[in-house]
């Protein structure tokens, strides 16, 4: 009977899913996330030098998808289903051991990539005293970020303006 269904169902990203798939896809994921992560705790502190390695690391590789401020708003302007999770809310809830597994092994078609092969734990490590930092930015943190974040932005824009050749009028 599935096999009759599913092909006739919109599998779009830009459609949301009904409650029956998103109870399902939510249940499976967080049980076999939870079924295979470890017990083990971050063994770093989050120390300003560790802080800002894993801020380094996060906005290199995660910035992208779930935004400077761990917000889920994804600087590639496009549409994720499930959504890209917002760093700063029920992830948070996510043991340390949890968001490591997570962050190394990826959640199949769901946009979120594996980076535990071309990583070193540290660094995965470091982006996870980030993400719990982020749930905790002072205002000045959160100015500063985003203000950082307009500056890129607008190197990035002005390159690419330069970049490409002007059209004939």
């Amino acid at each position: 009977m599935a096999f009759l269904v599913l092909p006739s169902m919109s599998w779009s990203a830009t459609r949301r899913p009904g409650p029956v798939e998103n109870f399902l896809a939510r249940h499976i994921t967080s049980n076999w996330i939870r079924h295979n992560a470890d017990e083990q705790s971050n063994p770093f502190r989050p120390t300003p030098e560790n802080l800002r390695a894993g801020q380094v690391d996060f906005d290199g590789h995660c910035s992208g998808c779930h935004g400077v401020t761990g917000n889920g708003e994804n600087q590639i302007e496009a549409d994720f289903y499930p959504p890209v999770a917002a760093l700063t809310g029920d992830t948070q809830k996510w043991s340390d051991a949890e968001l490591y597994f997570i962050i190394a092994n990826g959640i199949r078609m769901t946009g979120m990539p594996g980076f535990g092969k071309k990583h070193d734990p540290k660094e995965i490590w470091g982006v996870i005293l980030w993400v719990r930092h982020l749930a905790h930015l002072s205002p000045q943190e959160k100015a500063a970020i985003e203000s950082r974040m307009r500056m890129m932005t607008e190197q990035h824009e002005k390159m690419m303006k330069t970049a490409r050749p002007q059209q004939a009028e």
